[in-house]
């Protein structure tokens, strides 16, 4: 089995036209972030490999989401999830090494948003519909795939078994 979590970065100051690549967070996204990596903890869903994109307001989720887990776990940038289309995510996720069968990634809509529906194919419905009709900052997709190796995560596979925001969690 394999274990996809796919979080949308927390929500950034405004883009102004100039300047996206380093927009940092603002302080409810901060909170938004930090409610989610607690949340990802207490129900004992944290990933042997954290991957985000290399733009700061992600850099800067994924450190507070990973602050509050008890245990240190490896995480790189992946330069790749910056402005990445659902194609490109989709060989990301494909390509992600076997030895860790649940990943963390933390990048950007659209493209977030469109994988996660590409790949689910079973949940609850309730769940399949909010993530379909919108995916907020900080929101997060558990998808989990009854495969052996990533490479055959393929589109519909996957169940989603949890979506939840940063109002589903208390943040």
């Amino acid at each position: 089995m394999r274990r996809l979590l796919l979080l949308r970065h927390a929500k950034a100051i405004p883009f102004t036209g100039r300047g996206d690549y380093e927009r940092a967070l603002i302080e409810r996204g901060r909170r938004d972030a930090a409610a989610i990596g607690a949340y990802v903890g207490e129900i004992g869903l944290i990933p042997d490999l954290v991957i985000y994109s290399d733009a700061a307001r992600t850099r800067e989720t994924a450190s507070i989401v990973m602050a509050g887990w008890p245990r240190r776990i490896e995480a790189r940038a992946e330069p790749g999830l910056y402005e990445a289309t659902r194609p490109a995510l989709q060989a990301i996720v494909r390509a992600l090494p076997d030895a860790a069968p649940s990943v963390m990634l933390v990048g950007h809509n659209p493209g977030v948003a469109d994988l996660a529906n590409h790949l689910a194919g079973d949940g609850a419905k309730s769940d399949m519909l909010r993530m379909a009709s919108k995916f907020p900052t900080s929101g997060l997709a558990v998808l989990e795939f009854d495969v052996n190796r990533w490479r055959d995560a393929a589109p519909g596979a996957a169940r989603l078994t949890r979506f939840a925001t940063p109002d589903d969690v208390g943040g």
